[in-house]
């Protein structure tokens, strides 16, 4: 279900698609807003005596809106994707720019997690940019794992500036989550979709 964006008192503080940079080492950012979200650890049982929150222990995935773009967190920071402009200087090891249109594999341990896909697309606007923006709210909405699981804010001062997230799917052995950024003064709109798996 399409809900409207949280409107925010604060300046909109992303400069434009070229300074946004992929970070699984940066620690967490005050947010602005966030989408707590409970995901299963281990496969639903068969016995109906037993129910899913009985039977699966679960992890939480944070979805939080920055000043500068979102961050991803799962558990207590088992693993942190901070995808912002972040500028040349950001602590700790460097992040890296995003390469359009292709996507970057990453190995690691998060919470039982061993792979972290990540896919980053730009496109530039040509036409009416806040009807562009609205069909972005319709997409998150639509590609939601349940009409919860949806956040999206809408930045004063220029139409259509405003940042929006969702879970698209939530298991034992993958979560994934979508995010879109807005870009009004530049005319431009960018879509990330994030994964993680378990090895099989």
């Amino acid at each position: 279900m399409l809900t409207l964006p949280r409107p925010l008192d604060v300046p909109f503080t992303d400069t434009s698609a070229e300074a946004l940079r992929l970070s699984l080492d940066h620690g967490r950012i005050a947010p602005l807003a966030a989408r707590r979200i409970d995901v299963p650890t281990v496969a639903a049982p068969t016995d109906t005596e037993f129910t899913l929150a009985e039977a699966a222990p679960h992890l939480t995935l944070t979805l939080t809106v920055i000043g500068s773009s979102h961050q991803a967190i799962l558990g207590e920071d088992a693993f942190i994707e901070t995808f912002a402009c972040l500028g040349e200087d950001a602590d700790g090891p460097s992040p890296s720019r995003p390469q359009w249109d292709h996507e970057n594999i990453r190995h690691g341990r998060w919470a039982g997690f061993t792979e972290h896909r990540f896919t980053a697309t730009r496109t530039h606007v040509t036409g009416d940019f806040p009807r562009a923006a609205a069909e972005v709210l319709a997409a998150g909405a639509d590609r939601a794992f349940t009409a919860d699981d949806h956040l999206s804010v809408a930045f004063p001062g220029q139409p259509g500036a405003l940042t929006a997230l969702s879970l698209t799917a939530a298991g034992p052995d993958r979560i994934a989550w979508q995010s879109w950024h807005c870009y009004p003064q530049h005319g431009e709109i960018v879509h990330s979709s994030s994964e993680l798996r378990r090895s099989t």
